[in-house]
């Protein structure tokens, strides 16, 4: 998996599946991840990459979806009641942030 692809499916698991993030309760450490990748920002994608690994590092289940997402084609959103409110919406420096990492389709 390259560094593009790997950003892109650590963002396709968080806009699609915050799920993942609740059940392995790595919701509140985003904040952290979300400061790294904001001093990042003329980072390399590997150095992103890299802080974005290290950072699941603490959570391999959703280092897991993030695998699985290079091998399906587009995850569907999950629907639930009661889930928290969406990650992206939580979050949106992170999304930003890491959006810049990938290449335009």
């Amino acid at each position: 998996m390259t560094d593009e692809e790997f950003i892109s499916g650590f963002l396709a698991v968080f806009e699609t599946k915050p799920e993942v993030f609740e059940k392995v309760g790595a919701v509140d450490a985003l904040a952290n991840l979300s400061n790294t990748i904001f001093q990042m920002a003329d980072s390399s994608n590997k150095e992103v990459a890299d802080a974005i690994g290290y950072w699941c590092a603490n959570y391999p289940k959703i280092t897991d979806e993030i695998n699985k997402f290079e091998r399906k084609p587009g995850p569907k959103p999950t629907k639930k009641e009661q889930q928290e409110p969406r990650l992206s919406n939580r979050y949106p420096e992170l999304l930003e942030n890491l959006k810049k990492h990938i290449p335009k389709s």
